[in-house]
């Protein structure tokens, strides 16, 4: 358990109910080691069994689980702890009346585009609804929990910081390890070799981290590895990030077999440029629809397909990790795209075009500070030779 990350996380919390139209912000969840739930990392730290809720209120805080558990949340020191046995329901009420007392509005982890506030299901809705009855109004937790996840810690930020030099030192070692003779495929278990070896976890999907495109034949996207080799004088395109110390980075790298041909070398700038637009609009207080439209006016000013995803998104514990969405303003993304950006926050500026060389795809990192943003690690300014 990382105490001292908990307990500023939950101090943040205080914060955020106060600031909030809620009473007390409840977390209510169970077997998530089968069933994630994303808050808990932020207010508990470990996994549990029986139903268990996490009460937040603007200064008291207190959880209720199963007797089995409750040595662990003891042990932590953060929340008054509620341990039951046959039923969740007293002690539930207890901890509500010692957190928000006289309570009219729940904030519970549910939100209609929010994937990290939504972690509720059905099921254990009901279950709460039934447990607390009609005397209060539930409503989304999400404003909370963007509030809590969303803006770092100087530990988060720490831990960050180091995934993403972490991903970047791999990434140079498999270059100079590289021979013509390797696949998509070779590739990717060399990059898992000496992420196992080191302990490390991957930002998303193992069997996607690194996502690895050899050249112009290679299907771009979200794919698997294949059989391609790196054909002479194209490139080779990396989707990479680690998760270190429970913190993920997300990179995009291009590098070059051979010769740079004229018209790769126009498409990278005409990338750079684009992402460097959105950067520039990119600042506290914009909202996240906006850095999104600059990019893409960009990019296609430059006689470019409009890319067909959003321009950035927010990392932290996921390399997607919620809150406003550098994007447009698409159904598919609901509200996300309308929320602004914050100083603390930190995100990625991705985009790319699909080439004959191959995919023309980069992916930069940079935290939301006072003055504009910082960039986490160097950004790419220029192809580099395998």
């Amino acid at each position: 358990m990382d105490q001292a990350l908990i307990a500023g996380k939950v101090e943040q919390a205080h914060a955020a109910v106060a600031q909030s139209d809620a009473d007390c912000w409840i977390t209510f969840c169970r077997e998530t080691d089968e069933v994630h739930e994303p808050c808990l990392p932020y207010v508990l730290g470990f996994d549990v069994v029986w139903p268990t809720a996490v009460v937040v209120g603007p200064e008291k805080s207190a959880v209720v689980l199963g007797r089995h558990d409750a040595p662990n949340a003891e042990r932590l020191g953060v929340h008054d702890v509620y341990p039951y046995d046959e039923s969740f329901m007293p002690p539930l009420e207890k901890a509500l009346e010692t957190v928000a007392a006289d309570a009219g509005t729940i904030a519970i982890n549910f939100d209609l585009d929010d994937n990290v506030a939504d972690g509720l299901t059905h099921g254990l809705y009901l279950r709460l609804r039934d447990a607390v009855g009609d005397d209060y109004d539930f409503v989304s937790a999400g404003d909370i929990v963007r509030e809590v996840r969303g803006l770092k810690s100087p530990t988060e930020r720490e831990r960050i910081y180091a995934a993403a030099e972490t991903t970047e030192e791999l990434l140079a070692a498999m270059v100079d390890a590289w021979a013509p003779s390797w696949t998509e495929s070779q590739i990717v278990i060399w990059m898992h070799e000496r992420m196992t070896d080191r302990g490390l976890g991957s930002a998303w999907s193992w069997e996607y981290c690194p996502t690895v495109h050899a050249g112009g034949a290679s299907e771009v996207g979200h794919t698997l590895p294949g059989d391609l080799e790196v054909p002479e004088n194209e490139l080779l395109h990396v989707d990479f990030g680690v998760r270190r110390d429970g913190y993920s980075a997300d990179i995009q790298r291009l590098y070059v077999r051979g010769d740079v041909p004229d018209g790769l070398q126009s498409a990278f700038e005409d990338v750079r440029a684009a992402i460097d637009a959105g950067r520039e609009v990119l600042r506290a207080g914009v909202r996240g629809h906006e850095v999104d439209a600059a990019a893409r006016e960009a990019l296609t000013d430059a006689g470019w397909p409009a890319f067909d995803h959003a321009f950035g998104h927010q990392v932290g514990r996921a390399a997607h990790d919620g809150g406003t969405l550098l994007g447009p303003l698409w159904d598919r993304y609901g509200d996300a795209p309308r929320g602004d950006v914050r100083v603390g926050e930190i995100y990625t500026m991705e985009l790319g075009v699909d080439t004959e060389w191959g995919y023309v795809g980069q992916e930069e990192m940079v935290e939301i500070t006072d003055e504009g943003t910082e960039w986490i690690v160097d950004p790419q300014t220029e192809l580099r030779s395998l």
